[in-house]
């Protein structure tokens, strides 16, 4: 997946195999999937066409299609044409067609065929890379072409930082409501021995 995903590079997946054309996702392939390559593991690879989707390439600017419609593939490692082996495949039901980022050293749908999408792990939300993370987001041609939404996904990373940031205001507003509570009945309770203690000097 150079050059999105480079090795010991470290990624933040969404589980579930609900994804879009575009996801990057993880794919664990039973052994013997397929007969024409050995599998088994898991695998990095991008979502090019959903079921029903009619993939191809290459067009008459050897672009990859979906639909008839062309990918402008900005995420293919340079200097690597989109495909140098042609495909024309229609997907049935169940069926994902997955390609690397690096097409010309990608094991993909170019030699498994169509996979199956009960077998997407789940979608890559982040990439760490060198200390920082990096949001991965629907590529901008399959919003062009009308193929996905704009990404408005929350990373599920965010959710427990912005629960964590409204944790720590609470606890710290629970913590001084505590310590208040605290002083105020120590000084009702001081006053109320000075008075019990004067009512007993005047008795």
């Amino acid at each position: 997946m150079v050059p999105t995903v480079k090795p010991g590079d470290d990624v933040l997946t969404s589980p579930g195999s609900a994804v879009r054309r575009g996801d990057i996702i993880i794919l664990r392939l039973p052994s013997g999937f397929s007969t024409n390559i050995p599998t088994g593991g898991d695998y990095v690879k991008r979502v090019i066409g959903l079921p029903g989707d009619q993939v191809a390439c290459c067009d008459s600017d050897g672009r990859v299609t979906v639909n008839g419609k062309p990918l402008n593939e900005t995420y293919v490692d340079p200097g690597d044409p989109p495909s140098e082996k042609p495909f024309s495949v229609t997907l049935g039901r169940g069926q994902l067609w997955v390609l690397g980022d690096h097409r010309s050293d990608s094991v993909d749908s170019r030699i498994w065929g169509p996979v199956p999408e009960s077998d997407v792990v789940g979608h890559v939300e982040e990439i760490r890379d060198s200390g920082s993370f990096r949001q991965v987001q629907t590529p901008q041609t399959f919003v062009a072409e009308g193929l996905a939404p704009p990404d408005s996904r929350t990373p599920t990373a965010i959710i427990p930082l912005a629960l964590g940031g409204v944790a720590v205001p609470a606890l710290l507003v629970l913590t001084v409501f505590g310590i208040i509570r605290t002083v105020i009945r120590r000084r009702r309770r001081h006053r109320i021995r000075n008075a019990n203690a004067a009512a007993d000097a005047t008795g």
